[in-house]
């Protein structure tokens, strides 16, 4: 607080609210805000959030909040769900001093357990490969100045710094003390990772649990409310009262909130508005078709299928999904069952591959209460919605590894990961995309650099194909002719399918829909989470439709809310 603050706040007593943009600001992922209330009482500060950028992974190593702040520093954090662009960034905020308590949901809290230990792991393992390819990068350096130093029979030197003039053995003593200072200046800068498993499971012991719809007090005049975002599973839209009669202001954050009715969950839950907004805008730009999604899921299946049964060398073909863990896979598997059950597609042997999945697939059932009125009457009626009448779970590698041997009968395959950057599904698509007997759906957002980017780029359906207009006319085909697949050139004769409508994210409208029933008008609505196209978009549909002061903040910009 600058000084003109504080003279204010003696004079007047009247409380000092500061907003921060740390993360997400200009950007999709690493979510990270920091309100600052001053009274005379004292300062306090809280996250919203604390989310990994995920798309840029070099800046979670860099100091996240403010000059001169530290973890030791805030008070409490209020996660909005459990994407690892919203909670992943706990485990290094509790390293960097963080002893306060992190508040969300119960099904949050239980998708971190499985999240943030996870990522901990596939960050040590990232972390393990590249030092281990650094050091044998220097071993077989440091062998080939060895070589370049070695002593010829005369006792000259060859590759001295003298040009191999100096004889004797003293020439010979200053070339080893040399060579060994070489060695130790080279020596490879070995990596950390952000966090370990084990850090990242110790890190859950901080987490307090809020149900939804209940106000609860955080600290002195700081109150909060969660409600369902609709978007995955245990997902809140964030509501903070802060102060108290005259000087309370009331803070709206969306986290990423969900379409309307969207399968399996309930629906983004209305609230009465407040007095500023942070809205995603991950869809801003975009309005997402309209179509009956069980139908095209069906067609798609039914042409895998007859494409399959005319696999011979390598057996029966294979219709393999990416799906995320946490909410696409127990949607996709929610939808496979009733197209069975309706006799739309065959009744085809079903796996889901992938112990994350599977866990989180038994959160969803945990939590049935959070789940909508048709999921909830499966599971009422004693059915488990979440499961084919021929459905099988792969546990172990050694499952999964079965499933990449020739098939005696078409099969289905739902794994993880959604973007095909890791996992097991990575496995399956070296084994199975030069196969023309083979089909990969895609049914979510591909990002940047990611393997399903590269094969859904320009793909018909895909809502962020138009970036890419010219190349895709330069393109004959929708699929690219090979991939690099786990550092392999392979190539592509699978048929691949891009499915748009499980996007979990509401679109422009369905925000400017949810928004328009707000009760007050905000004082100004900060749009986040989104690219440069999709922040504007948002800005200028909520200026054009609601007439609201609309800001896109920046980068570390602090907005004081009087």
């Amino acid at each position: 607080m600058n000084k003109r603050m504080q003279k204010e706040l003696a004079r007047t007593g009247k409380p000092v609210y500061r907003l921060h943009f740390l993360g997400s600001a200009g950007g999709v992922t690493g979510s990270l805000m920091l309100v600052e209330m001053f009274s005379r009482e004292g300062a306090k500060r809280f996250l919203l959030d604390v989310g990994l950028h995920v798309d840029q992974q070099s800046l979670d190593f860099q100091n996240r909040l403010p000059k001169g702040m530290t973890g030791k520093d805030i008070d409490f954090v209020v996660i909005s769900h459990a994407h690892l662009d919203h909670s992943g960034y706990l485990p290094k905020l509790i390293k960097e001093g963080f002893t306060g308590p992190a508040y969300c949901t119960p099904a949050t809290f239980d998708l971190m357990e499985i999240l943030l230990p996870d990522s901990g792991f596939l960050q040590e393992e990232a972390v393990k490969r590249f030092n281990n390819r650094l050091t044998r990068r220097a071993e077989a350096g440091n062998q080939s100045a060895s070589q370049n130093t070695a002593v010829s029979k005369g006792g000259k030197v060859r590759g001295g710094a003298d040009g191999g003039k100096q004889k004797g053995k003293r020439g010979v003593k200053a070339v080893a003390v040399n060579a060994s200072a070489s060695a130790v200046a080279d020596a490879p800068r070995l990596r950390q990772p952000l966090y370990t498993e084990e850090e990242a499971r110790a890190s859950l012991k901080c987490v307090k649990t809020i149900d939804y719809n209940v106000r609860t007090k955080l600290a002195e005049d700081i109150f909060v409310t969660f409600t369902d975002a609709g978007h995955i599973l245990g997902s809140a839209v964030v509501t903070m009262d802060l102060g108290s009669g005259a000087n309370k202001r009331s803070l709206c954050f969306t986290g990423n909130i969900g379409r309307d009715n969207p399968p399996v969950l309930q629906t983004l839950a209305q609230i009465k508005g407040a007095d500023y907004v942070i809205t995603e805008s991950t869809y801003g730009n975009r309005v997402h078709k309209v179509r009956d999604r069980h139908a095209r899921l069906a067609e798609i299946i039914n042409k895998g299928y007859e494409r399959a049964k005319q696999g011979k060398k390598d057996g029966a073909g294979v219709i393999l999904i990416p799906a995320f863990a946490v909410g696409r896979a127990q949607i996709v598997l929610d939808d496979l069952r009733q197209l069975m059950d309706k006799k739309m597609i065959p009744n085809l042997k079903t796996y889901l591959d992938g112990r994350m999945s599977i866990k989180a697939t038994d959160v969803h059932r945990k939590h049935a209460n959070l789940l909508n009125a048709e999921t909830q009457a499966v599971i009422n009626a004693g059915g488990d919605p979440f499961a084919t009448p021929r459905f099988e779970l792969c546990r172990e590698w050694t499952d999964s590894a079965r499933l990449q041997e020739p098939q005696s009968e078409p099969i289905i395959v739902v794994g993880s990961s959604g973007m095909a950057n890791g996992g097991r599904i990575v496995s399956h698509l070296s084994k199975r995309l030069s196969g023309p007997e083979n089909t990969v759906v895609f049914v979510g957002y591909q990002g940047t650099g990611t393997l399903g980017n590269a094969l859904v780029r320009f793909a018909d359906g895909n809502p962020f194909s138009e970036r890419n207009s010219t190349a895709h006319k330069a393109n004959s085909d929708a699929t690219p002719k090979t991939a690099n697949v786990a550092g392999k050139s392979i190539k592509v004769r699978a048929t691949v399918e891009f499915m748009s409508d499980y996007s979990g994210h509401a679109d422009g409208v369905d925000i400017c829909r949810w928004l328009g029933k707000f009760k007050q008008t905000p004082k100004n609505t900060f749009v986040v989470h989104g690219d440069d196209d999709a922040l504007a978009g948002m800005r200028d549909q909520i200026v054009s439709r609601l007439h609201w002061d609309v800001t896109i903040p920046k980068a570390r910009e602090v907005f004081e809310l009087s």
